[in-house]
């Protein structure tokens, strides 16, 4: 049996194969979100900063590094399918993945992934954040303390938020998807459900501001998916294993 870090190796080399299209997506992801980041930005303010509170920038640069990182992230969120096909496309020839899906099934598992971040994205942004913020803002005006954030780390908050939660929503698609290729069975997913719901919260700790509100609004969605996940896969692998016998 090979190594983690051969395989890793190989999934190295055939990413590089394809290094210059994967960087000229990012860099076109790059310059074409970074012109229209301003009303962006300006939406999210309306849309989102609590009455009352303030925006301010503490730094010369912050705005404008904040509009880089922004470009930057969006370039590679652009580039992650492509990086995605040709690691699925190396896995499948290592490990001899044993249901290759059709290309119809393709489109629908694919057309499901997209709704299910969309669905995710907007569940944060209309419904979570908005709770979120007007409950932070709360908590800190009855302390007497003044709400001026700054913007790098206001948005900075809305972004992490969203993009994780958006993520979560796609465990369900993610875990079908691997069962059915038979890269994890679903007795190993139920076996080590334990130590994936701790790292799950150590990961929303890591990625969100210090305040265990925020924490649970992210790792609640990921643990509850993670089981939604696992029965759909459960169900879809009996269906699978049932209409191989017939």
């Amino acid at each position: 049996m090979t190594s983690i870090s051969e395989e890793l190796g190989y999934i190295i080399v055939a990413i590089k194969k394809k290094i210059i299209l994967i960087v000229a997506v990012i860099f076109a992801g790059f310059f074409v979100s970074f012109q229209l980041l301003d009303p962006v930005l300006l939406k999210i303010k309306h849309d989102l900063l609590p009455e009352g509170a303030t925006l301010i920038y503490i730094s010369p640069v912050e705005v404008i590094m904040l509009k880089v990182k922004l470009a930057l992230l969006v370039g590679v969120i652009l580039a992650v399918p492509i990086v995605g096909h040709y690691v699925y496309k190396t896995l499948k020839v290592r490990f001899g993945i044993r249901n290759p899906m059709k290309k119809s099934h393709l489109i629908l598992l694919l057309s499901s992934a997209i709704s299910l971040f969309v669905l995710g994205v907007s569940y944060s942004y209309f419904l979570m954040l908005p709770l979120v913020l007007r409950y932070l803002h709360y908590m800190s005006t009855a302390a007497g303390v003044a709400a001026t954030y700054s913007i790098y780390e206001f948005i900075s908050f809305v972004i992490i938020l969203t993009l994780i939660l958006g993520i979560s929503f796609e465990l369900p698609i993610v875990l079908v998807f691997a069962v059915h290729s038979g890269l994890v069975q679903v007795n190993t997913l139920r076996e080590y459900r334990r130590y994936v719901i701790v790292a799950m919260f150590v990961l929303a700790a890591i990625f969100t501001p210090p305040d265990v509100v925020s924490q649970l609004i992210v790792a609640f969605p990921l643990v509850i998916f993670y089981e939604v996940g696992i029965i759909v896969a459960s169900i879809i692998s009996k269906s699978s294993n049932h209409s191989y016998t017939h």
